[in-house]
């Protein structure tokens, strides 16, 4: 229970902009807690855009696009920019077109290029036409995929840091990698997933199975992707990775609904 309650707040700690200020054990126990509870934070984010649906829907009444916008804005404030860190360095490094050592070079640099920005400028507009073309529809279900799209992109996440080698033997990504117990957060995962298969069949929700799948799909993808490019995994690719599937996971989700 203690390890479970510090892996939760490392959780924050880390992957959310939540603070908090305080020094807490790094173990093996308490790492792999953490890794276990990020499709908790997932779900917390998932509830929260769909509170924001609830008040505009109830009291605001605000354009679908600004509302498109406040979503967006949203994830962004909870995460604290943090995975789109990620994908501006991916995409300074990606569009170098240099070699695999110089790109991993660019990848720890702080400073943002002309590719990185370029990236996050059509990375924010599709989502917000992805998220106002869904709102526009008017389904009455995509509350329910507001809730399961942050989940999945955790799950993507976890699957990815599971299945792939660190570049670089120094970093947090390294230093998680080789503290985490992968036997507990594959558990974790094969949980989390039976959860959402589960409430597929009794809620009959549609299009879930579509989005699971195309997930699992993406990470095949991503991981050949980032191997050949890369030659493995960063903490800068595996935050790009929830920022490219929440876009993906949207698309996907606007072809069905």
């Amino acid at each position: 229970m203690k390890n479970g309650l510090i892996g939760l707040l490392l959780t924050f700690q880390f992957f959310t902009s939540i603070p908090v200020r305080k020094q807490l054990p790094m173990n093996r126990q308490t790492v792999t807690a953490m890794y276990t509870l990020m499709p908790v934070i997932g779900l917390l984010m998932g509830l929260t855009i769909a509170f924001i649906l609830f008040l505009n829907d109830h009291y605001f009444q605000f354009s679908t696009l600004f509302l498109a916008i406040m979503i967006v804005i949203a994830n962004i404030v909870m995460t604290g920019g943090l995975h789109l860190d990620g994908w501006i360095d991916m995409g300074d490094a990606y569009f170098s077109y240099q070699d695999q050592k110089r790109r991993l070079e660019i990848l720890e640099d702080s400073r943002v290029g002309a590719f990185g920005a370029i990236s996050l400028v059509v990375l924010l507009i599709l989502k917000i036409a992805f998220i106002f073309e869904l709102l526009n529809s008017g389904k009455k279900e995509l509350v329910i995929y507001l809730v399961v799209v942050p989940i999945l992109c955790r799950l993507s996440m976890l699957l990815y840091f599971l299945t792939m080698e660190s570049v670089k033997q120094k970093g947090l990504a390294a230093y998680f990698k080789s503290q985490v117990i992968h036997k507990k957060v594959w558990q974790a995962v094969i949980i989390y997933s039976m959860i959402l298969l589960a409430a597929l069949l009794y809620f009959s929700i549609p299009y879930l199975f579509i989005l699971f799948g195309s997930m699992v799909g993406i990470v095949f993808l991503y991981r050949i992707w980032t191997k050949n490019h890369f030659g493995g995994m960063t903490g800068d690719l595996l935050g790009a990775l929830y920022e490219g599937m929440e876009l993906c996971l949207w698309g996907i989700l606007l072809l069905f609904i």
